[in-house]
């Protein structure tokens, strides 16, 4: 049966020199074959071959039975605080990259593009590029360099990523509380999560989901806290205390048009994510090189109703993969 894995990160050694350059944090230094990618001022993670080699990825995945992948450059993959002409520069390369590797491994590789998102001409360039190039989605951050993805540049953006058909794909960054939330890894455990939906939220209640009915938007990790929430937050996003506005359609439910993935550890909060989504909008994935494809692959096939289209049918809809040559 075929597997298609919508989580998973190469960390390209054109864009680790890119930090390597960087004279500021976040930074990351050569050590041999190697990178220490920093995750907090002056305490470095190494990035071996496991997340810089996307032929010793792909092998791994493959005795899996995982047949494709969908690849990104996830939470420390961002070129969102390098100045725009670099950053742009360094996502054309990016894409270039990915896009060969689709060519090269036809139905087994596919790339998310990386987009210059704190530039708006930028931004709209790489979009343009990466759909040139066959790239089936882009990438956002949950936030870009600690500014709100629903800022105004973006929405023009948006608007021509729905209209080419690309699907929009949040991931974790460096959250706006990493400062205070350094200790315990408190970053990793919750930061990562409350950052993605405050993300997804603030595409709903911007509006920017309503004005793009025809975007398709994933928020990974099971929607983070967003289903759990959903009652309050239609209960409250009107009320004078959060000075917000009533929506047409309830938050809820435009969240409800969100797509999300397995990732999640913990095969009940899988099953909530499905009822609440729905079964065509959740979608397998791994967050290899981070998480063991094994274990998220016995939690996905333990926690939903139709297991085919969970590992590989419903992301082939909606990223209009063609599996052929897998």
């Amino acid at each position: 049966m075929a597997i298609v894995d919508t989580q998973t990160h190469w960390f390209s050694p054109t864009l680790l020199d890119a930090y390597v350059a960087a004279d500021s944090y976040p930074r990351c230094q050569k050590k041999g074959d190697d990178y220490l990618f920093e995750l907090a001022p002056g305490q470095f993670f190494p990035l071996s071959k496991t997340f810089t080699d996307v032929d010793d990825q792909m092998e791994t995945l493959a005795t899996h039975g995982i047949t494709t992948i969908l690849s990104s450059s996830a939470s420390f993959g961002d070129v969102d605080a390098m100045a725009a002409p670099m950053a742009l520069e360094v996502a054309h390369a990016l894409n270039e990259e990915r896009a060969a590797l689709q060519r090269e491994h036809p139905g087994r590789f596919f790339g998310l593009a990386t987009v210059p998102w704190q530039d708006g001409p930028a931004a709209l360039e790489a979009v343009e590029r990466a759909a040139e190039l066959g790239l089936p989605g882009v990438l956002i951050h949950s936030n870009i360099a600690g500014s709100p993805v629903d800022a105004e540049h973006c929405l023009p953006v948006y608007e021509r990523i729905a209209a080419l058909g690309l699907v929009l794909s949040i991931h974790p960054a460096r959250s706006v509380a990493e400062p205070a939330l350094r200790d315990y890894g408190l970053e990793y455990l919750v930061g990562f999560m409350f950052d993605t939906s405050i993300a997804a939220l603030r595409l709903v209640l911007s509006g920017v989901m309503a004005a793009n009915p025809d975007l398709k938007v994933v928020h990974p990790h099971c929607g983070a806290t967003l289903p759990y929430l959903a009652g309050r937050i239609d209960a409250s996003h009107s009320q004078p205390y959060s000075l917000g506005a009533p929506l047409e359609v309830p938050p809820s439910v435009q969240l409800g048009r969100f797509y999300t993935d397995t990732v999640a550890q913990s095969a009940d909060t899988i099953a909530f994510a499905e009822r609440f989504y729905g079964q065509s909008h959740l979608i397998f994935g791994s967050d290899y090189p981070f998480m063991p494809p094994a274990r998220e692959l016995d939690f996905a096939r333990a926690s939903v109703a139709d297991v085919d289209a969970v590992l590989a049918g419903n992301a082939t809809a909606l990223f209009g993969l063609s599996t052929d040559g897998a």
